[in-house]
Order: structure tokens, then sequence, then C-alpha cells
């Protein structure tokens, strides 16, 4: 007689096997052993791991963001930016992703695409400050500085406390010759933590350049006071040492225009 059925549907049914949960599905186990492997550093394993989920399920838009932050770590920038895109795609609403995808362009050059990318992130995550330094890092890239500084200027006044900002508005009045707008920044970097002790060798530079000889080995030795054994030692000791006799020079050039008027 065959077997019976009370509708189509049930009978059809029964002939498809559906996994009672998703997380035992092979493709989610893959996913999520990739996952694993990624978070502890091994991604060139993980990938493996990803492009086998992938094999089985196409519509994971976390397999593709985990393939991208994997192939990234593995400096592999345009498969990074393949599977990005298309997570990106998938999941438009994701933070993380643009942020990711952000950094894949930055680190190919293609900074107004990065801009893009982290304009996105902040909208849809105001309170991710690395995209907002990434932000101004990216303007950095196609030489728009006041862009930068006004970026860099808006996360300090924001979060005073976060240090990363100093120190790319500090670096970046100093490439641009700026050394008394990189030393103020230190100065208010070391008002709001005094052991940043790179604050104290940011200042030394920077009345080092504007030749404030007195004020320059003031906040050499301060440095070295509090770090000793920096391996930057030798060469501000050096230094310290040739501003030293500058500055006993120069005060008997005085002290012998003086006498001789």
């Amino acid at each position: 007689m065959g077997i019976k059925y009370k509708s189509v549907v049930k009978g059809l049914d029964s002939f498809v096997i559906k996994p009672a949960n998703l997380e035992r599905t092979a493709a989610h186990k893959a996913f999520v052993k990739a996952d694993a492997l990624r978070l502890t550093n091994h991604f060139r394993e993980s990938i493996k791991h990803y492009l086998t989920s992938l094999m089985m399920d196409r519509n994971n838009y976390r397999v593709y963001m985990g393939l991208g932050i994997s192939y990234k770590a593995e400096k592999e920038y345009d498969k990074a930016i393949k599977y990005l895109e298309q997570a990106a795609a998938m999941s438009y609403f994701s933070a993380d992703i643009h942020y990711e995808l952000g950094l894949c362009y930055m680190l190919t050059g293609r900074f107004c695409e990065a801009i893009r990318c982290f304009h996105r992130t902040i909208s849809l995550d105001r309170t991710n400050i690395n995209a907002q330094v990434q932000l101004g890092v990216a303007h950095e890239g196609i030489e728009e500085f006041d862009m930068a500084i006004l970026i860099y200027h808006t996360i300090i006044e924001n979060n005073p406390s976060y240090l990363i900002a100093y120190n790319h508005l500090s670096a970046l009045y100093m490439n641009l010759g700026d050394f008394k707008a990189a030393g103020n920044v230190f100065s208010q970097l070391l008002k709001i933590n005094p052991s940043f002790n790179k604050g104290y060798l940011g200042l030394a530079i920077c009345f080092d350049k504007m030749s404030n000889k007195s004020r320059a080995l003031h906040y050499y030795k301060l440095f070295l006071d509090k770090k000793p054994h920096s391996h930057h030692g030798e060469k501000i000791r050096k230094r310290i040492d040739r501003l030293t006799r500058q500055k006993e020079s120069s005060g008997e050039s005085r002290a012998f225009a003086i006498v001789n008027n």
C-alpha cells in the first residue's frame, strides 16, 4: 500500500533532514572554530575553517567579516577588502565591519574610502574612539592637516584621558614644525597624566627645536631621572652634554662681550 500522509507538506517534511538546533550544523561548527582560532591569533588556520563554513552556508555575514579580519592580519589586504565589502553589503548597520574595512583601506593607501568607512562607523557607534582617531589619521593621509587637528582636539575635549589622541596631535604638530603647539599638547597631557614619561621627552625635544637650551636640558634630565634605562638614554645624554657645552660657550661669549664693553 505504501506510506500514507495526512498532508503533502508532512510527507515532504519527512524526507528533509532539519537540524533541531542551528549550532549543530557543520557550517556553524566550522564558523565557531574559525572564530576561536582568530581570537587566539591563529589567523592562517582560521581562514581554512571560515572557507569551509562558507562552502556550506553563504548567508552568514560574520563568516565574511572573520575572513576579512584574518586576511588583514595576514597582510593579504585585497582579499580582506573583498570579504569585508561583502560583509558590509550583507550587514550594513554593523559598525565593526565598516571599521575593519576602513583600516584595510588605510593600509592600502585608499584614504578617501577609509574616511567614508570611519564616518559610517562613527554614525553607527559614537563611542568608537579608535574610529575617530583613524579618521584623523586618514585626513593626514590626504594632507588635510587642519581637519585632522580639529578631529584630535575634539577627541581630547570629549575624552581628556585618552592619551592616543594627544600622541597623534603632538606628532602632527611636530611634523608640521609647530613645536610651540606640540609643546602645549605635551604640557596638557602631563597635567592629566604626570606618569606619562614620554611627555617629558616630547617637551625636551620641542624646547630643543625652539633653541631654548635651559628648558630643553631641564626636561631631558627629568626624563632620564624617570626613565634612567630608556633605550634613548645614550643619545639623550650626548645631547645633554652638547647643549651644556653650547650653553656654557654662549655664557662665556656674553661675559666676554660685557667685559670688553
